[in-house]
């Protein structure tokens, strides 16, 4: 989910498996401070947009994300939010706090204290277009107004007793694809070539769980299933490999900070879309790359 990711070596592999799988999406923070004066006029020649700066953060109303809540209803007709301090302490913190949380995070947070309003113990609930879409549109967790309005339901339901429940989200088409950044992608040097991720792809049935970390106060994210990431990205280190998708399994927001832990690995779409060695195939499949960087989309 525009996420913008870094895919690093990890201690323990083999040589071969170092380079096949270390090839980076990262945003311009992410940019090694080490770079050489060489180094540094290559990226400025071949990846001019990896040094540019964060897209900005929207401004948001927050009477009118109230207002919006206030008015969500279930298929049944059903009040789903609840007016309280509580509630509102936790809409400031979202849309307020300094450092500013970027889109991407702010979207999972509203979408976790909604969650945390409603019982779907016994079945789930299910809201649809235009409740859930105003929500969206008032909180401007997208960039691009049009994407939310593709939404055609969200699902919140109970379906492992052991696990938070799940998110399903279902979209008009059976392929949306969200430009990141407004379209400009995220772009970054890395393992001798410019990485760009250019698009979130998402499928019918996109679903994801929301849960506190054990230990801290961030917001996890995993359980992804149905979106990749469309992009530029590969190595021209020992070998030379160019990738186009890849999935996400889980994203960790560090709380107090514009940053999160990205889990990724290569999509299976991409073997279907792309030639590849057979070694890349078993190799890219079984082994997921962590990184702490800045994530948006």
């Amino acid at each position: 989910m525009a996420i913008n990711m870094t895919f690093k070596r990890k201690a323990g592999f083999s040589l071969i498996a170092l380079a096949l799988v270390s090839f980076v999406f990262s945003s311009a923070s992410a940019v090694a401070a080490k770079e050489s004066d060489q180094e540094d006029k290559e990226i400025a020649e071949k990846c001019p947009e990896a040094k540019a700066p964060p897209p900005p953060i929207l401004d948001v109303n927050l009477a009118e994300v109230k207002t919006s809540l206030a008015a969500l209803k279930d298929e049944e007709g059903k009040l789903l939010w609840t007016d309280s301090a509580e509630n509102d302490a936790a809409l400031k913190e979202i849309f307020e706090s300094i450092p500013r949380k970027t889109k991407l995070e702010q979207f999972f947070q509203l979408l976790f204290v909604l969650q945390k309003n409603l019982d779907v113990s016994r079945k789930p609930v299910v809201v649809r277009p235009p409740l859930i879409t105003n929500v969206l549109l008032a909180a401007k967790v997208f960039t691009d107004p049009a994407f939310p309005k593709k939404i055609t339901g969200v699902e919140l339901k109970r379906d492992d007793g052991n696990r938070p429940p799940l998110y399903k989200v279902q979209f008009s088409d059976n392929e949306v694809r969200f430009p990141i950044n407004q379209g400009k992608g995220f772009w970054s040097w890395d393992q001798g070539m410019c990485q760009i991720a250019k698009e979130l792809v998402f499928y019918p049935g996109f679903s994801f769980r929301l849960r506190t970390a054990r230990n801290s106060k961030n917001l996890v994210v995993d359980g992804f299933d149905k979106v990749e990431i469309f992009g530029q990205f590969g190595t021209r280190k020992l070998v030379s490999i160019d990738l186009s998708y890849v999935d996400l399994e889980k994203v960790e927001f560090i709380a107090g900070t514009d940053e999160g832990k990205v889990k990724a690995r290569v999509a299976q779409r991409e073997f279907e879309t792309n030639e590849h060695s057979k070694l890349f195939k078993f190799i890219g499949t079984m082994i997921p790359n962590t990184t702490r960087q800045r994530i948006d989309w």
